[in-house]
């Protein structure tokens, strides 16, 4: 059993490790060795958990999307109206990205377009276009807003905070930003 609870340490320890990497230096730019080195595993133990740098990645991803759907489901219960849900996503999550650094990684490898990260979009942006679109309908956005234009605001903002490193980087100041972008959004409290 000793052996066993040793794999499970060093496999967490290596995704954890994995993904402070790759979300600093990027999917390229991500060394094994220095995974392995700083998660205090060998190479061998390395790859004995996973089969290639592809197979980490998505494993972090899987962390992030665990995440992300706890994030989403806390929004989408915890607001009645579309337009304070989809806030309440789109700032859950850049607060999410601040403080995991599963999400973060993801974030990243989102935007370096990695197919690995795949699952971490398909996470909230089906749901950011759902309640796009039903704010618009509702009247909560302007007439002027379209659910895509609303959609890829949502994505740059959720993808923006990635790109900081840490806590106290950016999160609330995105917020800000996004309150002001809402129309009647900040009108009461969350």
């Amino acid at each position: 059993m000793a052996r066993q609870d040793r794999a499970v340490r060093t496999r967490a320890a290596l995704i954890e490790t994995a993904a402070g990497e790759f979300a600093r230096h990027g999917y390229a730019g991500a060394a094994l060795s220095r995974i392995s080195r700083a998660a205090g595993a060998s190479t061998g133990a390395l790859t004995f958990h996973f089969d290639s740098k592809g197979d980490l990645a998505a494993a972090v991803v899987e962390q992030a999307v665990t995440a992300g759907r706890t994030v989403v489901e806390e929004a989408m219960t915890g607001h009645a109206t579309p337009l304070r849900q989809l806030t309440a996503v789109v700032l859950g999550l850049a607060e999410k990205a601040e403080d995991d650094i599963a999400v973060r990684c993801a974030v990243r490898l989102e935007r370096e377009a990695l197919a690995e990260a795949e699952s971490w979009r398909e996470v909230w942006w089906p749901v950011v276009g759902r309640l796009a679109e039903d704010a618009c309908r509702l009247g909560e956005l302007p007439t002027t807003a379209s659910p895509s234009g609303v959609v890829g605001l949502a994505a740059l903002f959720i993808r923006s905070i990635g790109i900081h490193h840490g806590p106290g980087t950016g999160a609330a100041h995105l917020a800000r930003l996004w309150l002001m972008t809402q129309p009647g959004a900040a009108a009461g409290p969350l």
